[in-house]
């Protein structure tokens, strides 16, 4: 798992960020924004909310202690008509091992398909 500094500097750098960017909309000041991800010192409770709430991750994310950067807002997000998508992983994690299986085929398939479709759009413009 990855320090909380290299996090916070690699979601900074994802967004094309400076340090002084995000130390202006946190409201601190560009060295303190250096010795979070430097790991000097770690921010208060409020802003690693406020730093979580702002690059859409959990703050179990930001202080390493889970890989998904997923917001757990995810999770209520309509995927289906009918299913959120916490509705779908709930029906996943039940399925038996063999149909988990197949469906790791079929959704290897349909990532192959996407990324064939888009080096084709590529090729085109």
């Amino acid at each position: 798992m990855s320090k909380f500094g290299e996090l916070l500097a690699e979601l900074r750098q994802d967004r094309k960020m400076t340090q002084r960017d995000l130390a202006h909309i946190l409201h601190v000041s560009v060295g303190t924004i250096s010795n979070y991800e430097n790991n000097v010192h770690f921010p208060d409770v409020e802003k690693l909310i406020e730093l979580a709430d702002f690059f859409g991750v959990t703050t179990d994310y930001l202080l390493g202690r889970c890989e998904s950067a997923c917001s757990p807002d995810v999770f209520s997000e309509q995927i289906t008509k009918d299913k959120t998508a916490g509705e779908l992983l709930e029906l996943l994690r039940q399925l038996p091992v063999e149909n988990r299986n197949a469906l790791d085929v079929f959704f290897g398939d349909a990532e192959f398909r996407m990324t064939v479709q888009r080096h084709i759009k590529k090729e085109t413009t």
